[in-house]
């Protein structure tokens, strides 16, 4: 008894050290676990967020255009040549002022011989034409003379069938009078307030009519007949004189027709070289701004055309455009086209005007498709793109010019009261897709289901309400899903109407 004394005297400091330790790393454990709590906790609550935006959704379509006129006049040349003298890309000009000049050949040796070929050709065709139209007048003459007859022949049978037809009529009436006359008396036998005798007179003098009008309407008919023989006769008569006057026609422009060709080469080739001088200096048609054709195809990059350049008649060398309207040219992919139509609403911006913005209108999509080329090269590149122009409302006398770039944004749809939110703070999950709400000092993971999405943002269909505080990145809740307390009702679905993503 004394020897377990003595023992457990000695053993129970050692006890009481070993449990003094157990229990000191067991707060050390549990201050440590604290701090990291702590620690993640303020992260959590330095973790950059956002809310959920309800209300109105703009899906857009961004694309470059250059601005131009809508309204130019072109500067045409009406010959040939070299470019000696050219105004500058964009100097502001008055109607008539000189635009450029042409060193066109001299041509003044050929003048002396067109004039004398056209002499001649004139002569010629002056002599066929006095001979010629002779003939035609003769022609023309018994044609005119043929159609009095025809028409006179019309006018006096028009008088006698007018007389028949009167003459029909009249017995037409009478025989109406004596149908009444007859209905009556034989009303009035029935009744006996009349003898017999009388319905038998009505009677006979209604078959007297009947008989007169039939004669009349043969009469006329024979009368028609007649005239409609005569009036072919006569009619025939002035078809063979139509058809001498068509063979006199043709015959005059048969033989004409080579000497008026003749004629009008050698016309046009004087008047070629007499104006040609006059034509060679190019003027501004009205008041503007010179833009400059581009030279520059098959690949090479293009420019502005430039002295020393040749150009050839009919070609347009500049245009002077109206710059009270103006609207932008852009080209859509083919996976933007699609969604834009005439009419959307558009906002421009100019580079060249910073702090300004346009308000326009889609006017027109093209619905083919064109190739598009490399920016700076004019080489061809492989995208299909389809032309489109977006008109600009008010100019807002910002000095638009034509050639500027612009930015365009295409409103093709405008949803009403939808929650939104910005796709970098939506993540991937468990092949679903999760937002990081925040819950007092915790981010939660909740479902949601997107619907239209449009530069960065997208619709929230299902799963949050709006107002409420996103975590713009993942905060590390590896919780699974069905353990993540449930967050706030989700909003009743939104059908999307569909638009670019």
């Amino acid at each position: 008894m004394k020897l377990w004394r003595h023992a457990s005297g000695g053993l129970t400091p050692i006890i009481l050290l070993a449990g003094a330790v157990a229990l000191g790393a067991l707060l050390a454990r549990g201050s440590i676990a604290r701090r990291a709590a702590a620690e993640e906790a303020t992260q959590r609550q330095a973790v950059a967020t956002t809310t959920a935006t309800k209300g109105k959704f703009e899906i857009v379509v961004e694309c470059r255009g250059k601005l131009e006129a809508v309204n130019s006049k072109p500067v045409m040349t009406e010959v040939t040549g070299q470019v000696v003298y050219l105004v500058p890309n964009g100097v502001r000009v008055k109607e008539g002022d000189v635009i450029a000049e042409l060193d066109v050949p001299r041509l003044l040796r050929r003048v002396r011989d067109q004039r004398r070929q056209y002499d001649d050709a004139e002569q010629t065709h002056t002599n066929k034409t006095r001979d010629l139209e002779a003939d035609v007048k003769k022609a023309r003459i018994a044609l005119e003379q043929a159609k009095a007859e025809l028409e006179q022949y019309r006018a006096q049978q028009a008088v006698e069938l007018a007389e028949k037809r009167s003459a029909k009529e009249q017995d037409t009436i009478e025989l109406e009078t004596a149908k009444r006359r007859f209905e009556r008396q034989e009303g009035l036998a029935e009744q006996g307030l009349v003898p017999q005798r009388e319905v038998e007179l009505a009677s006979t003098d209604l078959k007297a009519k009947e008989f007169a009008l039939e004669r009349e309407s043969k009469d006329l008919e024979l009368a028609e007949a007649q005239n409609s023989s005569e009036e072919l006769d006569k009619q025939a008569a002035v078809t063979e004189a139509e058809s001498a006057l068509a063979q006199a026609e043709s015959k005059r422009d048969a033989e004409l027709r080579s000497s008026a060709t003749t004629l009008e080469i050698r016309k046009s080739q004087l008047d070629r070289v007499e104006e040609e001088f006059s034509k060679s200096v190019i003027r501004a048609p009205a008041d503007g701004i010179v833009v400059l054709e581009q030279e520059g195809r098959g690949g090479m990059q293009q420019r502005p055309l430039q002295p020393g350049d040749q150009v050839w008649q009919g070609r347009p060398i500049a245009t002077i455009p109206d710059l009270s309207e103006m609207r932008v040219v852009v080209e859509l992919p083919q996976d933007k086209a699609r969604s834009v139509k005439a009419d959307q609403l558009a906002v421009i911006t100019v580079d060249a005007i910073q702090g300004v913005s346009f308000e326009g209108e889609m006017t027109e999509v093209s619905q083919t498709a064109g190739e598009s080329t490399i920016p700076g090269t004019g080489i061809p590149s492989a995208e299909r793109m389809f032309p489109a122009k977006v008109s600009i409302n008010d100019l807002k006398g910002a000095g638009l010019r034509p050639g500027m770039t612009a930015n365009v944004r295409i409103i093709v749809e405008e949803l009403g009261e939808v929650v939104s939110i910005p796709l970098e703070c939506v993540f991937e999950r468990e092949d679903r897709r999760l937002v990081y709400v925040r819950r007092g000092q915790d981010f939660l993971p909740l479902e949601v289901e997107l619907g239209e999405q449009s530069k960065g943002t997208a619709v929230v269909i299902k799963g949050l309400e709006g107002g409420e505080e996103i975590a713009l990145r993942s905060v590390g809740d590896e919780r699974p899903l069905a353990e993540a307390p449930p967050g706030p009702a989700s909003s009743s679905p939104i059908v999307p109407q569909g638009g670019a993503q």
